[in-house]
């Protein structure tokens, strides 16, 4: 199995350095760091990482300063790992059918309710369920 020697051949303090007096060139070593990770992966999966790298420069492009762009990086990642299809739920489900349990295809999907709200003029509201 392949290690990860990004950590080791990155260093925090000198990529501090460079942000504080050149945010281009961090821009620029930024990229080149990610590019080098993901050569290093399976051509297979190349493709994909650079999408999803693609993905989140666009996101990360949309926030306002840094600390906006960290809390909606973790927000994605808890989605992944503990949103509706994500990666703990999956889990759960393979244990449940290697241990002999039925997987519905209800379960596999589950189906999503729309509430609409009605807003009257007076600030009333009203719940309608739809689904």
């Amino acid at each position: 199995m392949q290690e990860n020697k990004v950590v080791d051949s990155v260093d925090f303090h000198e990529l501090c350095q460079i942000f504080q007096r050149d945010p281009k060139e961090f821009e620029r070593t930024r990229k080149r760091l990610i590019e080098e990770e993901i050569a290093k992966r399976p051509p297979e999966f190349q493709e994909r990482l650079r999408k999803f790298q693609w993905v989140l420069d666009m996101k990360r492009r949309k926030c306002r300063n840094p600390l906006e762009a960290c809390f909606m990086f973790h927000e994605m990642m808890m989605e992944q790992v503990y949103g509706e299809n994500g990666l703990m739920r999956n889990m759960e489900r393979l244990v449940d059918a290697a241990k002999g349990g039925k997987v519905e295809h209800e379960s596999l999907c589950p189906k999503k309710e729309t509430r609409v709200l009605e807003f009257s003029p007076l600030g009333n509201s009203r719940r309608m369920n739809c689904g």
